[in-house]
């Protein structure tokens, strides 16, 4: 699947980005509308007023530099990815040739320092966790465009369109909108088994626990929303835990947990631990083969949603899914 004047990604093996935007390189912004500014964005920390086009744009997350891409504008530095090279391969992709700089520090431990070598005109910041931390001390360096509310409650719908007013583009952040949408409801369209279907999606394991996903509020659940899947009554049923939209169950409540396609994802290879209780290998989506362990960086591409990410998504993850369901 391929959205319209997004660059779609492809999956780098060991690639580390070698280089950095210089602070004498600007960021290409080809389509930005100087007549739009000054713009004047609202967040929950502050407003934020840029006088006119920005040049030097860094992005606080990965998810914000992807949105940044897809709306033509390359950031020169952008945070770092939770793999090898630093860089999700959708972002590679977009980056082309282009080396932004590698901001070391993510969420809470992000470097005002590092930030301010960069020499910002424009920080972006609408899935940066942790940014209340540091806001005061980035709000000086340069206008910080940031969530409404908090960063997991931002939809990258409303994040897609808060940077692209920032940049004087608020029409091309509705276009790049409209065509992700459209094509995931493509997707849905060429893969009608997943319409109707239950799931259940377990993220990061323990060795006496797991955590489920039990929002339809959540990022990844409403992409899988939007391909037609549906959260079991069971998940939805379980209280929330301290991590947004997760619920954290014993091992005792596997059995429990069934339904047409079970998810799972850890970042720290402990998938093991839930597949081999055995009331997870009875359940009956793991003996019919309906059962999809998802790698980091494809559960990252729906649960950090972007154009961009959900783009490979529909590449990388749907076919597994719909293959998964059907057996």
């Amino acid at each position: 699947m391929r959205v319209a004047g997004i660059m779609a990604a492809v999956l780098l093996v060991g690639t580390v980005v070698a280089g950095c935007a210089s602070p004498e390189t600007d960021s290409p912004s080809a389509s930005a509308n100087s007549d739009a500014h000054p713009v004047t964005t609202t967040g929950a920390l502050g407003s934020a007023t840029i006088d006119e086009r920005p040049e030097r744009v860094v992005a606080l997350s990965w998810t914000d530099a992807d949105i940044l891409l897809s709306l033509g504008v390359t950031p020169v530095a952008i945070g770092k990815a939770p793999n090898e090279s630093g860089v999700q391969p959708w972002t590679a992709e977009s980056l082309g040739d282009s080396h932004p700089a590698i901001l070391q520090g993510v969420n809470t431990n992000v470097s005002v320092e590092e930030v301010a070598a960069q020499a910002p005109d424009l920080i972006v910041a609408t899935k940066s966790f942790g940014l209340d931390n540091q806001y005061s001390q980035l709000s000086e360096l340069a206008p910080v465009v940031h969530y409404a509310d908090t960063p997991s409650a931002e939809t990258w719908q409303d994040a897609t369109q808060t940077i692209a007013a920032a940049l004087g583009i608020s029409s091309q952040g509705d276009d790049v909108v409209a065509q992700t949408e459209s094509a995931i409801d493509d997707a849905a369209a060429a893969h009608p088994a997943l319409d109707g279907k239950t799931y259940a999606f377990f993220v990061g394991p323990q060795p006496d626990s797991t955590y489920v996903v039990n929002s339809t509020d959540d990022a990844g659940a409403k992409f899988l929303d939007q391909l037609g899947l549906t959260l079991t009554p069971f998940a939805t049923a379980q209280p929330v835990s301290n991590i947004p939209g997760r619920a954290q169950i014993s091992n005792e409540l596997l059995a429990d947990t069934d339904a047409d396609l079970i998810l799972a994802t850890s970042s720290n290879g402990a998938l093991e631990s839930l597949e081999q209780q055995p009331a997870f290998q009875s359940l009956g989506a793991v003996e019919r083969g309906a059962y999809v362990p998802l790698a980091p960086t494809q559960a990252q591409s729906i649960a950090f949603p972007s154009p961009p990410s959900l783009d490979w998504a529909l590449d990388q993850v749907v076919p597994l899914l719909d293959s998964a369901v059907q057996r």
